[in-house]
C-alpha cells in the first residue's frame, strides 16, 4: 500500500504530460504546413494518447479494464518513434527520401505491433504473462515481454537512434542559432535514451512504472520548442547543403524579425570586422536599412554598397528577395550580396573609352566639313558651268563628285549630331518658322539622290498646320534628311515622300513614306539603334553606318515626341515623327 502515493503522484504526472502535449499540439497545428511538421504531430498526439491510456491502466482494478487500457496504449507506443524519425528527416534535409511507398513501409511494423497487442491472447506474442504487481490491483500491470514486442521495440528505438544522429548531424554542421536550435532538440532526444538506461540498469525509485511516455514527453517539448521558438525550418534549409557554404556571393537570412539566422563564409569575410552577426538585427549591419525599405516598402532592396579592404575599395551589390509562410506573410529576407569592383571598373573604362570616341568624332567631324564643304562647292559650280564650259563627261563626272562629296558630307554631319547627343550637347534653339522653311533648303539634294535612281520624289504640306511653328530649324531639317535619305537608299523603283501634317489639336508629324523593300518585323525595333543596319540580301550594295535612324529617335524623344514604324516587305516603309505643335504667337 505503500506504493499507492507514488502511483497517484505519477498518474497525475501523466495527466499533466497529456494536457502538455495537447497544448503543443494545437500550437504546432498553425504550423502544419511546414515540411516534415506532420512527424512531429504524430509523435505529440501518440505520446499524450499512451500516457493517458497508461494512467488509466495505473488507476483501473479489475484486469480485464487493466488489460483493455494496456491494449490501448499501443494506439500510441508504436507511433511515436516513427513521427520523430520523419520529423528528423525533414529537418536534416532529407525529407525527399520519404516517398510514399517508404513511408508505408515505415509504418507496417508499427502498425502490426499495435495489432499483435489487439490480438494478443491468440499468440501471447506481446505479454506472455500479464500479472497485478505485488498482487495489488491497484497499479500497473506486470506484464513479461514476448518476442513480438521485443521485435518492436528494437525496430522503434532504432528508429530513434537514427533520428537522434540526424539532430547530431545538423548540430555540429550548423552555426549561430541554427546550431542553438539542433542542440536544443537533441538534448530534447537524450530523454528517452536516458529512461531506457534508467530502466535497464535498474536505477529507478519506482522499477514498476514505465518512464517511457514522460521521457518522450520531454523530448517532444524540447524538439518543439527549438521547432516553434527559431522557427527556422520557415525561413531557410536547416542542414547546410555544400551549395549554401560554397557560393561566391554573400548570402544572409533574415526572420520576421529582421534577424541574422544564417551567414555563409562569403558574408562572414566581408563583415569580418563587424564581430558575430548571428542574432543581430540587420539594421545593425546596415544603418541605412529602414532607409532603403522605404523606397519600395512593399518589394525588394537592391543597393549598391562599398567597403575598404585596406587600401582596396570594393563595391558590392546589395538585392533581398521575401520569404513567405503558407498564410502569403513575410517571415524573413535572404540577402545577395555579389561583388561588383570590376564590373563597375569596366564600366567606369567603358564610359570613359566612349567619352573619348564621342570627343574623337566631334574633333574629326568638324575638321572635316570645311575642305568637303569646298568640294561641293567647287563641284556645284562645275557642274553649273560657273567655271566654263562643261563637257557632258565632266557634268557627270562632277555630279558623281558632288554626290559622293554630299554622302560624306551626310555622314559626317550624323557623326557630330551623334556625338553632341551623346554628350548631352544637343541645345535646341526654337524659333517661328514655315514648314515650307524645313523643305525648301534641302530640296535640291533629295531630288538630286532621288532621280539619280530613277525615283520620283514628292512632298506635301497640310493646309491644316500654323502659318508659323515654334521648333529648331536646324534639327528638324536633320531629322527630315535623315529620313528620307533612308527611304532613297532603300527604294530601287517607285517614288519616296515626305508629308508635313496637323496630327489632332497639340502636335503636328513628318511623314516619310517610300515603296521601298521593307523592314522584317523582327528587325523594327534594332533600326533605331545606333551603328544598327538591318541586312538585306536585296541590297547589292548597302552603304552608311546605321546612324541616321538612331539620330532621328534620339533628336524626337529630346523634342519630346515619338516616332513611328509601319512597314511590309512587300510594299515599302513609313516612318512618323509625331512632335508638339508649338504655334507661333
Amino acid at each position: 500500500m505503500h506504493l499507492y502515493p507514488s502511483y497517484i503522484a505519477y498518474v497525475i504526472i501523466l495527466i499533466g504530460s497529456s494536457i502538455i502535449a495537447c497544448l503543443l499540439l494545437f500550437r504546432i497545428w498553425t504550423l502544419r504546413s511546414t515540411p516534415g511538421a506532420y512527424g512531429l504531430m504524430l509523435s505529440i498526439a501518440c505520446v499524450a494518447e499512451w500516457s493517458l491510456t497508461y494512467a488509466m491502466e495505473i488507476i483501473q482494478t479489475n484486469m480485464a479494464e487493466k488489460i483493455f487500457w494496456a491494449k490501448m496504449e499501443y494506439i500510441g507506443i508504436p507511433f511515436v518513434a516513427v513521427g520523430i524519425f520523419i520529423f528528423a528527416m525533414y529537418y536534416s534535409g532529407h525529407g525527399a527520401w520519404l516517398t510514399y511507398p517508404r513511408q508505408i513501409l515505415i509504418l507496417t511494423p508499427a502498425l502490426l505491433g499495435f495489432l499483435l497487442a489487439l490480438t494478443n491472447e491468440s499468440h501471447h506474442q506481446v505479454w506472455p504473462d500479464i500479472q497485478f504487481t505485488n498482487g495489488l490491483p491497484f497499479g500497473p500491470l506486470a506484464v513479461t515481454h514476448g518476442i513480438g514486442l521485443l521485435v518492436l521495440i528494437a525496430y522503434l528505438y532504432i528508429l530513434l537512434l537514427l533520428a537522434t544522429i540526424s539532430f547530431l548531424q545538423v548540430a555540429i554542421r550548423s552555426q549561430g542559432l541554427a546550431s542553438y536550435q539542433a542542440w536544443i532538440m537533441l538534448v530534447g532526444m537524450l530523454f528517452p535514451w536516458a529512461a531506457n538506461l534508467i530502466y535497464i540498469g535498474g536505477f529507478s525509485p519506482l522499477p514498476t512504472i514505465d518512464l517511457t511516455p514522460l521521457a518522450l514527453t520531454f523530448a517532444n517539448v524540447a524538439i518543439s520548442i527549438g521547432f516553434l521558438r527559431y522557427r527556422f525550418m520557415d525561413i531557410q534549409p536547416v542542414a547546410h547543403s555544400s551549395v549554401f557554404n560554397a557560393m561566391k556571393d554573400g548570402v544572409i537570412v533574415l526572420d520576421y524579425k529582421e534577424r541574422i539566422t544564417d551567414i555563409n563564409p562569403v558574408s562572414t569575410y566581408i563583415f569580418q570586422d563587424a564581430g558575430n552577426l548571428l542574432g543581430r538585427e540587420i539594421i545593425s549591419l546596415f544603418p541605412k536599412w529602414n532607409d532603403w525599405k522605404s523606397i519600395n516598402p512593399t518589394g525588394e532592396i537592391s543597393q549598391e554598397i562599398c567597403f575598404e579592404f585596406g587600401t582596396d575599395k570594393l563595391t558590392f551589390s546589395l538585392h533581398t528577395t521575401s520569404l513567405f509562410d503558407q498564410n502569403g506573410k513575410r517571415n524573413g529576407r535572404v540577402l545577395l550580396i555579389s561583388d561588383i569592383t570590376e564590373l563597375k571598373r569596366a564600366q567606369e573604362q567603358s564610359l570613359e573609352a566612349s567619352r573619348l570616341k564621342t570627343q574623337l568624332l566631334a574633333s574629326v567631324g568638324h575638321d572635316l566639313r570645311a575642305p568637303l564643304g569646298a568640294i561641293v562647292g567647287y563641284a556645284e559650280m562645275l557642274r553649273d558651268g560657273s567655271l566654263g564650259e562643261v563637257t557632258p563627261e565632266q557634268g557627270k563626272a562632277s555630279s558623281e563628285i558632288l554626290d559622293s562629296a554630299n554622302q560624306l558630307l551626310s555622314f559626317i554631319n550624323n557623326l557630330v549630331g551623334q556625338a553632341q547627343i551623346e554628350t548631352g550637347k544637343v541645345v535646341l534653339r526654337e524659333f517661328p518658322f514655315d514648314v515650307e522653311e524645313i523643305i525648301g533648303p534641302l530640296m535640291s539634294t533629295l531630288n538630286f539622290h532621288a532621280h539619280k535612281k530613277g525615283l520620283l520624289f514628292m512632298q506635301f504640306i497640310d493646309p491644316d498646320l500654323p502659318s508659323k511653328i515654334l521648333g529648331d530649324q536646324f534639327w528638324l531639317r536633320q531629322i527630315v534628311l535623315n529620313l528620307v535619305n533612308n527611304a532613297v537608299k532603300f527604294t530601287e523603283k517607285g517614288w519616296v515622300s515626305v508629308h508635313f501634317l496637323r496630327h489632332g489639336e497639340n502636335c503636328w508629324e513628318i511623314q516619310v513614306v517610300d515603296t521601298g523593300i521593307g523592314i522584317p518585323v523582327e528587325a523594327q525595333q534594332r533600326v533605331f539603334e545606333a551603328f544598327e543596319q538591318v541586312k538585306n540580301p536585296q541590297m547589292v550594295r548597302q552603304s552608311g553606318f546605321g546612324l541616321g535612324l538612331s539620330i532621328v529617335a534620339q533628336l524626337a524623344s529630346i523634342m519630346n515626341g515619338t516616332i513611328k514604324l509601319e512597314s511590309d516587305p512587300k510594299r515599302g516603309s513609313k516612318f512618323t515623327v509625331v512632335l508638339p505643335l508649338k504655334s507661333a504667337a
